[in-house]
C-alpha cells in the first residue's frame, strides 16, 4: 500500500508527537455484580481494597500509553481537509472553543490505534501541546488505492489546559 507508507513518512517528518492514552478494562473488580454493574457497597464493606473505575474495573498493566506522531490542528483551521463545516456539524456536533481535529495512523510502533470504543469521562485521552483531549468522534478513512484502512480523522474536545 504505497499511500499508507507515504502517509507514515509524512507523519515521521512533519507530524507532532502526541500521547495516546487508552485505558484497557481487562481487570474486573470483585465488586462487580453478576449483571456487570459496580457495587459501591462492596467497597464500603472492604475499605482496604483498591477503588475501581466507574465501570467496575481496577487499573490494568495493559493500559496503552504511547507516543504517536499525528497531525492535530484547531477545528477552525481544517478548511483544507475533506471535513467541510457541514460535515463537522453532522459528525462532531456543536463546535466548542478548544476543539481540534486529529489525523492519526492506524498503527504506530506495532500498536493498533482504536478510537471507536473511547471513554468519554476522561479515562482515555490524547495529550497535545500540554493539553488533554477526549475523542468525541472518529472516522476510519479508507486507502485511496483500495486498501481497507488508511488513517483516522478524530474530533477532539479539550478537557484540560496547561495545568496537567
Amino acid at each position: 500500500m504505497p499511500t499508507v507508507s507515504d502517509f507514515m513518512s509524512i507523519l515521521n517528518i512533519g507530524g507532532t508527537t502526541v500521547t495516546f492514552h487508552k485505558k484497557v478494562e481487562d481487570n474486573p473488580c470483585p465488586c462487580r455484580t453478576p449483571e456487570g454493574y459496580r457495587d459501591p457497597i462492596w467497597h464500603i464493606q472492604h475499605p482496604n481494597n483498591e477503588m475501581c473505575s466507574e465501570a467496575g474495573f481496577l487499573p490494568s498493566s495493559s493500559d496503552v500509553n504511547l507516543a504517536v506522531k499525528a497531525f492535530v490542528e484547531p477545528i477552525q483551521s481544517t478548511r483544507a481537509t475533506r471535513l467541510r463545516s457541514q460535515y463537522l456539524l453532522e459528525d462532531i456536533g456543536e463546535i466548542e472553543t478548544g476543539d481540534h481535529l486529529g489525523i492519526f495512523p492506524g498503527q504506530w510502533a506495532g500498536t493498533t490505534l482504536d478510537f471507536y470504543d473511547w471513554g468519554g469521562a476522561g479515562e482515555d485521552w490524547i495529550e497535545y501541546a500540554g493539553r488533554r483531549f477526549i475523542v468525541i468522534h472518529a472516522n476510519v478513512i479508507s486507502d485511496p488505492d483500495g486498501g481497507a484502512f488508511h488513517h483516522w480523522e478524530v474530533g477532539l474536545r479539550l478537557i484540560s489546559g496547561d495545568d496537567l
